[in-house]
């Protein structure tokens, strides 16, 4: 929780960047020293005070603390009201953007796949539903029907007509209830437990009955409005489903790492995809390694070498031995080293051009390859890469390369 936390903090803090907040006021500072000290509750009380304070020019930030502090405490319904009215109260804030993610992180807790769909793939409006049918709402009362995946309906079937009642039959009077025993009465469209399962409802819906509009299903965590799909926001989301849904998933986050136009949001999609366990999305990254944007081509290389599969070493090797890129090659070369590869590396030491193995000799240092180094500063022709490898032993400084060092000054 503390991890998810500081995620979340770390978003709000970089949102502070982009503009100059005014000064807290005293509430707000002693709320955010109650939330370093994760003293929720009483950060809480403050942050009511302050969130409710219309002349506080900080009311906007306020309102966000105010729904990550009732979310650290489990109460995720007030915390997504406190979501929805900094959205309806400051659009423009820059507050809404680290809000939004919190909405996320509190769908991705409690496994709301169907609100992490919506906020991961744009849907066009569908047909406005039968007014005789059971609907999600948006937790205010109104039906939401804004994306297909947030809709439910099913008819509302006619009751059957009562059995006919044979001429000159008597209907025995109820019978009475000893004086002091508790009346059982099952709620208004509360299912009876004898009720048969109905096919295609879910199981908590209400019961339907003659001439009763139906009760609204409350869904909750879904925005309020017009919903600006941000790409950023749809990478988060899209990680939650990652696991569960990689067949839907890593496509979507796959064109967005092949973006020519965003990189920045592509690289975000590289390292959502390398997080996962799945050989598709790992092989995604590969695949964007090799033909991807050649900045996210750099970032993508540096994930492949987090991999803890060996098979990915050929991957790395090869884009090394092949690239014309001096960056994108030197990058999978330092990727080599750092993941341990000392055999390759030696490899392309034979193979690269001079211009390229000063970068071989310091990822022969990173993986700690003082045998190879020692050669290399014995054997080499080349006085300069000489000099390279012996710098690179005496920042290794093992025995072997303390002992060469000492014999060959």
């Amino acid at each position: 929780m503390k991890k998810l936390a500081c995620v979340v903090i770390g978003l709000a803090m970089s949102a502070t960047a982009f503009a100059e907040p005014a000064p807290d006021s005293k509430r707000l500072a002693l709320a955010k020293d109650y939330i370093a000290d994760e003293q929720w509750t009483r950060a809480i009380a403050e942050l009511r005070v302050v969130s409710n304070d219309t002349a506080d020019p900080n009311r906007d930030e306020a309102l966000f603390w105010l729904a990550h502090s009732e979310h650290q405490v489990g109460d995720q319904q007030a915390a997504v009201d406190t979501i929805r009215r900094l959205e309806r109260l400051y659009p423009r804030s820059r507050w809404v953007r680290p809000a939004r993610s919190l909405r996320i992180e509190i769908a991705q807790r409690l496994q709301r796949d169907d609100v992490l769909w919506f906020l991961a793939q744009p849907t066009p409006l569908p047909p406005p539903p039968s007014p005789r049918a059971f609907q999600w709402t948006d937790g205010l009362g109104t039906p939401d029907v804004t994306p297909p995946i947030r809709v439910w309906t099913t008819p509302v079937q006619p009751a059957p007509p009562p059995p006919a009642v044979p001429r000159g039959h008597v209907t025995p009077p109820p019978t009475p209830i000893a004086p002091g025993a508790p009346a059982t009465v099952m709620p208004a469209g509360v299912p009876s437990p004898t009720a048969a399962p109905r096919p295609g409802v879910p199981p908590d819906a209400p019961t339907p009955r003659p001439g009763v509009p139906p009760r609204p299903m409350v869904i909750g965590l879904l925005p309020e409005g017009t919903y600006t799909f941000e790409t950023d926001l749809q990478i988060e989301a899209l990680v939650g489903l990652l696991e569960a849904h990689s067949d839907r998933a890593i496509p979507l986050l796959r064109e967005i790492a092949f973006d020519t136009k965003n990189p920045a949001d592509a690289r975000r999609a590289v390292f959502a995809l390398s997080r996962s366990t799945r050989t598709e999305a790992r092989n995604t990254v590969v695949e964007v390694a090799r033909r991807g944007p050649r900045p996210v081509r750099v970032a993508a290389i540096r994930e492949i070498g987090r991999f803890p599969e060996a098979t990915y070493t050929a991957t790395l090797l090869s884009i090394a031995r092949a690239e014309s890129d001096p960056a994108v090659r030197d990058t999978a070369i330092v990727t080599l080293g750092r993941s341990g590869a000392r055999v390759p590396l030696r490899t392309l030491y034979t193979q690269l051009p001079a211009s390229s193995r000063y970068t071989v000799l310091t990822a022969m240092g990173n993986a700690k390859d003082d045998d190879e180094l020692i050669r290399i500063a014995t054997n080499e022709r080349d006085q300069a890469l000489r000099t390279r490898a012996r710098q690179q032993l005496r920042l290794l400084a093992t025995p072997k390369a303390i002992k060469f060092l000492t014999e060959n000054p």
